[in-house]
């Protein structure tokens, strides 16, 4: 095969530069795109000069221009690209999945059942929006195989329209952000807690021991230097995050069999329809990896749906077994005592406490990477598309864009995580967005598949597409009504805020 190969530029994020190929090799493409319907796309950029001066003689009719212009704007979409490279195994994709889904919405979940009502109730609500958000991703792991996606916002993009990839850019942009803050108040909160416990309550007048620097100098040395990595990359902290995790599980479950916490009434069934949803917006935020999910997707040595459904079920069920357990045995241990954040409620002198803490701390910088990465290409897509720069443009200035906004937006979290008393302010309003995440997107993309199929099909499988067409409505309106719930809620959190003492006086 004949090609034109480029040199590479100074990505380290490995977006590999592609190969224009002859039309023989164009046409050769589409002879196996008709046999295999998942075909690897020509993956990469072109440099200005190449586009504008050499498609003559390469590309000598418009439909085959077309078709590498389709090319270049897919692989702008993503700075992770795997090129000829092996990528991950489904099990290591599993731990990616997890270790986004499992973090600070564990520590809310004790007391998430209780205000839903208690033990059955809680566990009920629990079990059915986990089936929910599995389904989610079954639909996302499809549609991301059918048509080649490397970020969910581009899933939007193909399933939907540029108007829903604007839309869904923003949200992904909001979302991971604030839950970046959230992650460096976490490590702020565990070091307090710390230092309270073997200096004094008096610690914070050290500047060296503040949290304001802590969380500084520990996400400087410990997340900045990840900010630039591609998601693949962070596998291996993946592993200590999810590790981290299950110890934090362990000793909630030790705690309850060897100690004597002072406990309120324990609920264990108090149904009423609007309590016993509170524990929705916990939910969501606590399941939420469906963004993460689609890059995990794009890093996979075998990119097919049946796959990425595999890692998909395992990292559910994981996380599924942990916020049960963890749940359960938190609330059974305090009742209606116990904290929003869990880890409060135990006595941090204890050496498996504290040490809990430092895990804690270290899930944080482990998940921190991930969702920058999120945040980062819904940003750089959102600049490409407001200054309508064409694919050649975008490639080319994309290493540089890349690193500005991973500093700016690592700085600009530090910034806000300083000035942000607590998690519990934010947590109910980023389960709003995540069931923007888990229930209306998949849903609205279900929604063109059953579409797609009928076009294709017509009648021949239409109790088929019924069926599928009224799961999809269903999780729209579940996502609208859980979004609406959880945005209220959290609102009312907001204008009414539980009283917190800090731990410095």
């Amino acid at each position: 095969m004949s090609e034109i190969h480029i040199p590479e530029n100074d990505d380290p994020d490995g977006v590999v530069i592609a190969t224009v190929a002859t039309r023989a090799a164009r046409s050769r493409e589409r002879s196996a795109s008709a046999r295999n319907h998942h075909h690897e796309p020509v993956v990469g950029l072109v440099t200005p000069r190449l586009y504008e001066q050499d498609t003559e003689e390469l590309l000598p009719n418009d439909e085959l221009a077309e078709d590498v212009d389709q090319d270049l704007f897919m692989s702008c979409q993503l700075t992770s690209s795997f090129g000829e490279e092996k990528g991950i195994t489904w099990y290591k994709a599993m731990f990616l999945i997890v270790n986004a889904a499992l973090g600070a919405g564990l520590l809310n979940f004790p007391r998430a059942f209780h205000e839903a009502g208690g033990i059955v109730s809680g566990n009920l609500v629990h079990i059915i929006f986990t089936s929910f958000a599995l389904g989610s991703l079954i639909i996302i792991a499809r549609c991301a195989s059918e048509r080649n996606c490397k970020t969910y916002q581009e899933l939007i993009l193909h399933m939907c329209s540029p108007g829903w990839n604007v839309v869904a850019s923003v949200c992904i942009s909001i979302y991971c952000f604030v839950t970046c803050i959230t992650f460096i108040i976490i490590i702020g909160d565990q070091f307090d807690r710390a230092f309270a416990s073997f200096i004094g309550s008096d610690f914070c007048h050290s500047w060296y021991l503040n949290r304001k620097f802590t969380m500084t100098i520990s996400s400087l040395l410990l997340i900045f230097p990840c900010c630039f990595k591609r998601i693949d990359g962070l596998r291996f902290m993946s592993y200590v995050g999810v590790l981290a995790i299950w110890y934090l599980m362990a000793v909630i479950v030790a705690e309850f069999y060897t100690k004597n916490y002072p406990k309120g009434p324990v609920l264990y069934y108090d149904l009423e329809w609007s309590q016993i949803f509170n524990v929705v917006p916990t939910i969501c935020f606590g399941y939420q990896c469906h963004v993460s999910s689609v890059p995990i997707y794009s890093c996979l040595k075998q990119r097919d749906s049946q796959t990425f459904t595999k890692a998909c079920v395992s990292a559910v069920f994981v996380c599924l077994v942990v916020y049960t357990i963890s749940a359960n045995y938190g609330y059974l241990t305090f009742g209606s005592l116990v904290n929003a954040d869990v880890l409060l409620s135990y006595d941090a002198l204890e050496p498996q406490v504290l040490i809990a803490d430092i895990l804690l701390a270290v899930k944080s910088w482990t998940t921190y990477p991930i969702l920058l990465f999120c945040v980062r290409e819904a940003i750089g897509d959102l600049y490409v598309q407001m200054r309508s720069l064409s694919p050649a443009e975008a490639s080319v200035k994309e290493p540089l864009r890349r690193k500005v906004i991973a500093v700016f937006l690592w700085a600009a979290s530090i910034l806000f995580a300083v000035f942000t008393p607590n998690i519990n302010i934010v947590v109910k309003l980023l389960g709003s967005l995540a069931a923007i995440f888990i229930f209306v997107f998949p849903g609205m993309c279900m929604v063109q598949l059953v579409l797609a199929d009928m076009e294709i099909n017509g009648t021949a499988s239409r109790r088929r597409n019924v069926t599928l067409f009224l799961v999809a409505a269903a999780y729209i309106v579940v996502g609208m009504f859980a979004f609406g719930l959880a945005f209220t809620l959290g609102i009312q959190h907001i204008l009414h805020p539980d009283s917190v003492v800090p731990i410095c006086k």
